[in-house]
């Protein structure tokens, strides 16, 4: 996992920790909802809350590759982890982010399966370094992008796309094996603060504290009371294909203009070939089976 931990970075991790069916071998961190020191030690704190300080954590990258660092800490607050208070990490960084991901990825063809919650800022880097490389990995899962939907921080931009569009530009036109989760389908799973906070255990009690801020937010300006599942669902694409309904749709990223950087732009003129279409065709998530999504969510995070 590629994450910039902020509040549903750590559900989406937590989720992967409650999962049989994922083998975590490792967490890239990068500068996003808050800045990459961070990002950072909310993973550690994270993973050692959970008792699991077994599983590396490596930083990437400080800032995006051209414009300058963005945060949320308005949705996230200031540690990025809301009201939650985790002990203090008791271990160090394991080494470099990108070095981590060229690492993993040469040296387990076909098998990882990358899944990127924040900026793609690593992701970039290192397709940049070793181009082919984000070939290598079995399917990359990108919480990104709004394609037929506003955007959450800029008319057509949803943050992760806005923090580092030249990232989010080289890394869908790589060939990788791609699928996008973006606005249009984790807007479709809302967590009520009625559900969560009757929810009892060790999980949850995190979960009540660190979505504090994240509550508020939604309910001043998207007058609904909980919050939007954006990581856990983008995880839930990689764990649960079948809950999701996918179209397959050329796009790329623009990476300039005040008012649409990190737009993702779907070509579909009727009249155009594949040949003459702009970007490249990429998998990107348009429905979920949000009940569903929800119970597993629940059942696993939520559920003593």
């Amino acid at each position: 996992m590629d994450v910039d931990t902020g509040v549903d970075d750590a559900l989406a991790l937590l989720l992967a920790l409650a999962s049989p069916e994922v083998e975590l071998v490792g967490v890239s961190t990068v500068t996003g909802n808050v800045p990459l020191p961070r990002t950072t030690d909310n993973t550690l704190r994270l993973l050692q809350w959970a008792g699991r300080a077994d599983i590396p954590v490596y930083a990437g990258a400080e800032r995006p590759l051209v414009r300058e660092a963005v945060a949320a800490a308005a949705v996230h607050g200031a540690t990025g982890l809301g009201a939650a208070q985790l002990p203090e990490a008791r271990t160090a960084p394991a080494g470099d982010g990108v070095e981590f991901l060229l690492r993993t990825l040469q040296t387990r063809p076909g098998d990882m399966l990358l899944v990127a919650t924040g900026p793609l800022t690593n992701l970039a880097r290192a397709e940049a370094r070793v181009p082919g490389v984000l070939q290598r990995a079995r399917q990359v899962v990108i919480m990104g992008g709004a394609v037929g939907v506003p955007g959450n921080i800029a008319p057509t931009a949803e943050f992760n796309f806005y923090a580092d569009p030249h990232a989010a530009h080289q890394v869908l036109a790589s060939a990788a094996e791609l699928v996008l989760v973006g606005l249009d389908a984790t807007e479709q799973v809302g967590l009520a603060s009625a559900t969560l906070r009757a929810c009892t255990g060790a999980y949850a009690a995190f979960c009540q504290a660190a979505c504090q801020p994240v509550i508020a937010f939604e309910s001043a300006h998207y007058e609904f009371a909980g919050l939007h599942l954006h990581d856990p669902v983008a995880l839930g694409a990689a764990l649960w294909p079948q809950l999701f309904r996918t179209q397959r749709l050329w796009v790329d990223v623009e990476t300039a203009g005040d008012l649409t950087a990190g737009q993702v732009v779907v070509d579909q003129r009727p009249l155009a070939s594949d040949q003459d279409r702009l970007g490249r065709p990429v998998a990107c998530a348009v429905d979920v089976d949000q009940t569903r999504f929800l119970a597993l969510f629940t059942e696993r995070v939520l559920t003593p």
